[in-house]
Formats: C-alpha cells, structure tokens, sequence
C-alpha cells in the first residue's frame, strides 16, 4: 500500500508539471538533463549526431519535418532557457536563437580544451550562467574525455559566452538546480553532490550535504521536490530545508 502512494505521488507530480500550449501538445513539462528532444511553441526539436531537426506540431498527430540545422558531430542534450536553446555535445556548448522557432539559428559555440572533450554533457541554465557536466570513460553517448567535471560559463552575452569556472568531479551525470543550489548526479562517487551556486564565479561544495546514493543517473527538480534516476531505481526527496535533502520514497524500476 505504501508503495502504490508513493507511486501515485510520483505521477502526479509529473501531472503537475505539465501545462499544454494551443497545441494541446505538452509545452513545459519537466524533463531531466539528458534529454534529446525539447517542445516550444508548436515545434518539438530532436537532435541527431550533427543537427537539430524542427518538426511542426500544428498537427500533433502529424509532425512535418521543417527546418534542419547543421552542428559539428557529437550533439547529445538540449534544454531550452529564457526563449533560447543550449545544446550539449561532445566538444562544445551550443546556443541557438529561436526568435523564429520554425527555423533555429547558432548564435554561439564555445571551444573546449581537449581535455574535456567526452559526453554525455548535460546543461542546465541559472540567470546568466550555464552549467555542464563532462566525463571520462567512455558511455552510452560514445564519446570519452581525458579530465570529469562541472563546467561553468558565463552566457551573458550570448553570441559569446566565456568559460568562468571548473570544477573536478567523479563521473558526473545529470545536474539541476533550486534556487542557489545545484545538485549534480556523481556516478563516480556513488553520490548527489550539491554546490552553493550564489556566486557563479566561486562556487562552494557543500559535501556535508551530498547525498549516498549508487548509480545516479539523471534528475528533475520540480518545486519542493526532485526526483532522482539511478540504474535500478526512482528516489524521491524532499527539497525544503535546502542545503539539506531528504529521502522520502523509492520505486524501483
């Protein structure tokens, strides 16, 4: 019994954090970091190795196929930020404007040092400031890196944005974050490891509020709550005495 509540919680949270645009096709339900696609104002975006492909979802039972954008090989995440999108790839950060969202256009793509050359590397965006993850072995995106870490870049100026900050880490998955938190999914520590993001420039491990947990994978953060993917399992945890989080369900895979 107290499984099928934690279950039902659990999809209703998801319930929660979907809105549907005049579509009718899901606009701004939550996703976690490592996602290939991403919905905006009528179009879904899904990435191959080198290119962003745009569908219309005027008709959400018949995608048409409209714009295809040429990248560099290795694309493997997309969020979309303040009317912008931020791809992750093998070799560099990507922004793209879609002030006409039929047709994305590069706005920007950053130059990665080789030693952070790798995926998978998920982004997320707080203000100005971007946040990604690179690793080193070889992974499901099959790529590998000589060096793992959380990579910040100040995207103020989007047409240039400018690497500010590293920070070395295990095997770093997917990241989120609330408020000034960011919490990052450490496969290599078996662990949630969370950063003080206040100042994006100087960001401080808070260790003491990291968080055991084997296999993390991916998460979503959604209000008070974020729930975590691992390799056997879905955690829940509770997000309202930040820095501190608490285990509050489990449903396994």
């Amino acid at each position: 019994m107290k499984k099928l509540a934690v279950l039902a919680g659990f999809i209703l949270l998801f319930l929660q954090a979907c809105e549907k645009d005049s579509t009718g096709v899901n606009a701004s339900g939550k996703s976690g970091s490592i996602t290939r696609f991403a919905i905006h104002q009528g179009y879904m975006y899904v990435l191959n190795l080198n290119e962003v492909r745009t569908y219309s979802l005027q008709n959400p039972d018949q995608p048409v196929l409209v714009n295809r954008l040429q990248t560099n090989y290795g694309l493997e995440t997309i969020i979309i930020y303040d009317n912008t999108i931020y791809l992750g790839s093998s070799t560099a950060l990507y922004i793209l404007d879609i002030s006409n969202p039929a047709a994305p256009s590069i706005l920007s793509q950053t130059n990665r040092d080789v030693e952070f050359f790798g995926g998978c590397d998920p982004v997320v965006v707080k203000g100005s400031y971007a946040y990604s993850t690179v690793k080193i072995i070889q992974n499901v995106c099959g790529f590998v890196s000589a060096q793992s870490a959380l990579l910040v870049y100040d995207v103020s100026d989007k047409s240039a944005p400018v690497h500010v900050g590293t920070y070395s880490l295990g095997l770093p998955n997917g990241l989120g974050y609330k408020d000034n938190y960011l919490f990052v999914c450490d496969d290599g520590t078996d662990r949630l490891e969370i950063f003080d993001i206040s100042d994006p420039l100087a960001l401080t491990p808070l260790g003491n509020y990291s968080v055991d947990i084997t296999d993390p994978y991916d998460l979503i953060v959604e209000g008070s709550k974020m729930i975590i993917s691992t390799k056997t399992d879905f955690q829940i945890f509770d997000l309202q005495n930040l820095p501190e989080v608490k285990r509050t369900g489990l449903i396994l895979k």
